[in-house]
């Protein structure tokens, strides 16, 4: 593995939670700014005008670390020719909602102001735990995290939403935006037309591996773990235990299901909360050209500590394959604890480079050094 560094893109945002770059275009990144703008740089200058601005529409963030605001966002995979987007968000009215837009026909810098349409809204239970990642996955289908509801380490789940499939708190939804409402062939059966996956407490960050497809999930802990969960491409209907497991450990906080049941799929991945861990930040896998010896490991963090590790996941096995032991740390190399003001997510590019956002206001790109 050759040595790797941090290189800063650009910096100035605003609580800025998530980094892409449209379609087939990596020259154009856009970032999600929490109060509720998306900025635009194109060829490494941030544009002055914001590309979208909802801040009217978004909940404003009442303190430090606050969990609500403008969460998500995806393009159509077609968006170079339809111009369709979509963004996820804590709005005044105290719901979660996933809206459409559309890119200004008269100036693609700008998206026209208004959403075409709400694809659906619920209710902000507690204020935390929405969850807020937004991605197509292979099928075509638009995968959305929606967290338990809200709680504290001392109440978890406290509306036992985990194993509940009736409702979309707890969840990784699955949507067909170009046939809305009717939700896609294949979701869960039983309950909430459009859950794929249940059992997690707040799935802030996931993404799909862009060559063979596999789910990776980054499930924020309570108590105990940090989790990172897998669904191989081709399989759903995952239940990941949430709130009757934490890691590999019984809470039995649902008693709706044994902690030993076989329909619970345990993490790949768990940590604890020593040395400065607490918030895990999901990743994605490398599949740029920058970097080859990097291709097919996933990478992943810690918005606490700002560590970086990295493992590989291939055939149904993790290497290395035991649950705590998470991996190559990549930290030290990309000295990301001394550069890093919260690691809030990663991101990719359409050739399939790798950012690191952090709160503090700077985009990063993962290079060679």
């Amino acid at each position: 593995m050759p040595p790797l560094k941090l290189t800063e893109v650009a910096s100035g945002f605003n609580h800025p939670l998530f980094v892409t770059s449209e379609p087939g275009d990596a020259n154009r990144l856009y970032v999600v700014e929490q109060g509720g703008t998306i900025r635009l740089i194109i060829g490494g200058v941030l544009q002055s005008a914001p590309f979208l601005d909802i801040t009217a529409d978004v909940q404003q963030i009442q303190y430090d670390e606050d969990e609500r605001g403008l969460l998500g966002l995806a393009f159509h995979p077609e968006f170079a020719s339809n111009g369709r987007f979509f963004v996820y968000h804590n709005t005044r009215s105290r719901s979660l909602a996933l809206r459409e837009f559309r890119r200004s026909a008269s100036n693609p810098d700008q998206a026209e102001p208004q959403a075409q349409s709400t694809l659906f809204s619920f209710p902000v239970l507690v204020g935390n735990h929405n969850g807020g990642m937004l991605a197509f996955g292979p099928d075509g289908m638009l995968y959305v995290g929606v967290g338990d509801g809200g709680g504290d380490t001392s109440n978890p789940d406290p509306d036992n939403n985990g194993q509940n499939i009736e409702v979309k708190y707890a969840k990784i939804l699955r949507v067909d935006v170009d046939n809305h409402p009717t939700p896609p062939a294949g979701n869960l059966a039983g309950g909430d037309p459009y859950v794929w996956n249940y059992g997690l407490r707040n799935p802030w960050r996931f993404s799909f591996d862009r060559c063979r497809g596999d789910l990776y999930i980054g499930d924020v802990g309570g108590r105990l773990f940090e989790e990172i969960n897998i669904q191989p491409r081709g399989e759903g209907h995952k239940n990941f235990g949430w709130s009757v497991t934490e890691g590999d450990v019984c809470i039995q906080n649902d008693q709706s299901t044994s902690c030993d049941s076989p329909t619970i799929t345990p993490p790949v991945k768990r940590y604890d909360h020593d040395n400065a861990d607490g918030s895990v930040t999901g990743g994605y896998v490398y599949r740029g050209s920058k970097i080859p010896a990097l291709r097919g490991k996933y990478l992943f963090g810690d918005f606490a500590s700002d560590r970086v590790w990295m493992f590989t996941w291939k055939d149904n096995v993790a290497t290395p394959s035991s649950p705590t032991d998470l991996g190559t740390p990549l930290n030290q190399d990309l000295e990301s604890e001394r550069t890093i003001q919260g690691l809030a997510s990663f991101g990719e590019d359409a050739a399939g480079e790798l950012y690191i956002v952090s709160y503090g206001g700077t985009i990063f790109r993962i290079d060679p050094e």
